[in-house]
């Protein structure tokens, strides 16, 4: 699918365009999932090469951040679907040449209807490729400092449930567990906001470098400064939840421990406790012919009675040194 953006009356306006050329005056091309032949219209347009979806996923900061041919072509790594059950990263690349805009992308990063709807309401006549681009990158810095902001709420919410006094009906079982799940799905979410934002800033430093001898606006380098400042504080506070969450880890499995801990206090307890009694039944079950107690008329109750007592005094002595 391809969408050219043209500026008209005060607004951007997104003509599809299924068969033809790209219209001349379009400002921003916008390829989703393209197919061969909206690649080839891309490429006669702009006179460069659009990489392919092999190309975008490479690592190497070499084939994600260069020049070619006068144009800038930048792939950064955009967190998608971080409020949903399957978060996903994906590969978007910005080509930037002479004054336009092209984007690549097999999904649906939210920052891009964001900013469709915003410039298609009200937008410069003279809007060139790299205000557009800047729109688009800010929109996604935004996007992440909302989905930090989630995660932290939510951690903080992990944390009280974690060190709250729980309900004597609770299972604890199932509430730990519950909690170690949402805590592996909050750190995987963490790293990939991290990931997206070490991306980010790669791709910002180098769009404010004049490498290719081309110079930006003094308004646009501004707002490069600005969003390399923030990409670097939401790093720092991306850092920072991930510490946390490892404390939260780290937490949550010594609560399992004490829980552990507390049942086999219990088992341990038991077994000091009957053992008393069971070798007081034991002595009198060995049926020996001379035991003087047999004969006695009140000897069974009396074994009963030690045997109870001897239950007793072992859990009294822990109760007064504090052990239960």
């Amino acid at each position: 699918m391809l969408f050219a953006y043209i500026a008209r009356q005060g607004s951007l306006e997104a003509v599809p365009v299924t068969d033809g050329p790209i219209p001349e005056a379009a400002v921003w091309v916008d390829l989703i999932s393209p197919s061969e032949a909206d690649d080839d219209r891309a490429e006669s347009f702009a006179g460069i090469s659009v990489p392919t979806r092999e190309e975008m996923g490479e690592i190497e900061q070499s084939s994600r951040l260069y020049v070619e041919d006068g144009a800038r072509y930048m792939t950064a790594t955009i967190l998608c679907g971080a409020d949903t059950e399957t978060p996903v990263m994906l590969a978007v690349t910005f080509i930037l040449t002479r004054n336009r805009l092209i984007t690549v992308r097999y999904g649906e990063p939210r920052a891009f209807p964001s900013v469709s709807n915003r410039l298609g309401k009200s937008c410069p006549a003279t809007v060139k490729g790299e205000d557009i681009l800047i729109e688009l990158l800010e929109a996604v810095v935004d996007r992440s400092a909302d989905v930090l902001e989630q995660i932290g709420a939510d951690v903080e919410r992990i944390s009280r449930r974690i060190f709250e006094r729980s309900s004597g009906r609770e299972n604890a079982n199932q509430r730990y567990r519950a909690i170690l799940s949402h805590i592996g799905r909050k750190e995987g979410l963490v790293s990939y906001a991290r990931e997206s934002l070490a991306s980010l800033q790669r791709l910002i430093s180098f769009l404010g470098a004049d490498t290719d001898g081309s110079t930006i606006a003094k308004d646009g380098k501004a707002n490069i400064k600005s969003m390399s400042r923030d990409v670097a504080g939401l790093s720092d506070y991306a850092n920072f939840l991930g510490d946390k969450l490892q404390f939260l880890l780290d937490a949550t499995i010594g609560m399992v421990g004490l829980e552990q801990n507390n049942i086999i206090k219990i088992f341990a307890v038991l077994s000091v406790v009957l053992m008393p009694p069971t070798l007081i039944a034991s002595i009198y079950g060995m049926n020996f012919q001379h035991m003087p107690e047999l004969s006695w008329t009140y000897a069974y109750p009396a074994a009963l009675v030690a045997m109870v007592i001897s239950g007793i005094l072992p859990y009294v002595f822990f109760k007064w040194r504090g052990w239960l």
